[in-house]
């Protein structure tokens, strides 16, 4: 039981560090992504702190809640099952979201924040961080809440 304790104790830590900073970059992008001047600082440092931090920490993540899984729960129960999907569904959006990311610093260094082509690949990016947000609140409340769910 103390294992049981101590991993979920290292699962919450890091999901507290790997969550919150993915949020907050999320918010200096939205209020600063764009600047003229430092929008092309800020969306770099935003891709190098997900590769540092957030994306380990999801990695970590799914890794602990499976061994949590292996300890004290079972597999087969729907509230497990349909968080394992909507982490793989959060998987998808979030590596099309880096994608954009991508795409965007790009667009910034060639045609600067102000063309069509930059300000469509921002909304698309925002749309699919979003929509990674989103599947992230589901997950916890599926962990908080631990839905009797039937399908």
């Amino acid at each position: 039981m103390i294992e049981y304790v101590w991993l979920k104790f290292l699962h919450i830590l890091i999901a507290i560090i790997a969550l919150g900073t993915s949020a907050g970059l999320g918010i200096v992008m939205e209020f600063y992504g764009d600047h003229p001047v430092h929008g092309l600082f800020v969306l770099r440092a935003v891709q190098r702190l997900v590769a540092l931090v957030v994306i380990p920490g999801y990695l970590l993540m799914v890794v602990t809640g499976l061994w949590l899984t292996h300890l004290s729960w079972s597999f087969t129960l729907r509230w497990i099952q349909a968080a394992l999907l909507l982490w793989i569904l959060g998987a998808v959006t979030f590596a099309v979201s880096l994608m954009f990311l991508q795409k965007q610093i790009a667009l910034f260094e060639a045609n600067g924040p102000n063309s069509t082509s930059y300000k469509r690949v921002s909304l698309l990016g925002r749309f699919f961080g979003g929509a990674s947000g989103l599947i992230i609140v589901l997950i916890i409340y599926l962990m908080v809440a631990k839905p009797s769910l039937s399908w």
